[in-house]
């Protein structure tokens, strides 16, 4: 084998100590790229890896659907002509760059047959560093899948960012707008139908998610945090999330922590759609107050307002928050329910971003 393509790093096995499975558009690419900045820390070349939920019956990217690479290399099947494309794409890349580690991850990712052994070879390259990847699919996961990654994985981290599933609806219909899936963002009924889909609404089911993998998993083992957190207090929400994966706290990133590094088209959520959304998520939005408070809390008083005085004359860009509010009720380290229940609640860090 050539040099350049001979692994340097230390034969250490591999292994993934943390996953972020989400919740898309709530600060996922966010935190990938504030932990990336982290040399401490090793993330999978790609920042989504959809390894879990590469399975058809999931509404995810499906290029790992077939495991083993020939068959991936010569079949008519459509989602492996698109695993061809980017495959090729990718190395090309790699190679214009002369980014050799790149290209020795890529080949390992794209020409070996698919498997747990495989899965975690891709890590191999972190060896001594704190090793994760970060798919948000991985939150609608169904609970067989999430018990097969606790066998593999049993002393895992797990990290799930919430935001207002209001404003994270909202987001995802602006960013498929951005992507040309809608020509306008005022027809109603395009736009409900598409939140209804099966996938959008699995994505904003945070009590099923929450539900699934707390049935896995240790509380102590999941971090949860909060959108807003990445708006007005980012620097300790990155702090918190390091500590939780066992890092002293790092050099800031600087303006860094406060870029949008998601950013969709811009437009005003119509008021039919806010309606719709909070008289649809306001159920939840109360179970989750009164397990978080905080910023649930002011979310589920926010779909209140909304039902009941029909926002009157407002408008509902994605706003900005109010970074003197003090919507926090909770220690940061420790939030117990009202019912002071301490085995109910554990939750290491109170932030959420997109």
């Amino acid at each position: 084998m050539p040099r350049w393509l001979s692994s340097s790093s230390s034969r250490l096995p591999p292994r993934v100590d943390f996953l972020g499975i989400g919740a898309q558009k709530a600060g996922t690419t966010w935190l990938w790229e504030m932990l990336r900045a982290d040399p401490r820390i090793w993330l999978a070349r790609g920042k989504e890896l959809h390894y879990f939920d590469r399975s058809f019956r999931y509404p995810s990217p499906n290029l790992l659907a077939t495991d083993r690479f020939l068959e991936r290399l010569f079949s008519r099947a459509a989602h492996n002509r698109q695993f061809r494309r980017r495959c090729w794409t990718d190395v090309r890349n790699a190679i214009s760059h002369r980014d050799w580690e790149l290209l020795r991850w890529l080949l390992r990712y794209y020409f070996r047959t698919c498997g747990d052994d495989w899965y975690l070879s891709l890590f191999q390259q972190g060896s001594g560093r704190v090793c994760g990847e970060i798919t948000p699919a991985y939150a609608i996961l169904e609970r067989e899948d999430v018990a097969r990654i606790h066998r593999l994985l049993p002393d895992l981290k797990i990290i799930l960012l919430l935001r207002n599933p209001i404003d994270r609806a909202w987001s995802r219909i602006r960013f498929a707008w951005t992507l040309g899936e809608f020509d306008a963002v005022d027809d109603f009924a395009q736009i409900r139908a598409a939140i209804e889909r099966p996938g959008p609404s699995l994505r904003g089911d945070y009590l099923r998610t929450l539900e699934i993998w707390e049935s896995h998993f240790l509380r102590p083992q999941i971090f949860i945090g909060f959108f807003d957190d990445i708006v007005e207090r980012p620097s300790e929400l990155l702090r918190d999330v390091l500590s939780f994966l066992g890092l002293e706290p790092g050099s800031s990133p600087g303006p860094r922590l406060r870029q949008n590094v998601g950013k969709s088209r811009e437009a005003e959520m119509p008021l039919p759609v806010r309606c719709y959304l909070a008289k649809k998520y306001l159920p939840d939005l109360e179970k989750l107050s009164v397990r978080f408070g905080g910023h649930a809390e002011r979310w589920r008083a926010e779909a209140a307002t909304i039902i009941s005085e029909g926002v009157s004359g407002t408008t509902c860009r994605d706003r900005p928050i109010n970074p003197d509010a003090n919507y926090l009720t909770v220690p940061r380290w420790q939030c117990i329910p009202p019912d002071n229940k301490k085995d109910k609640v554990s939750i290491h860090g109170r932030a959420n971003g997109e």
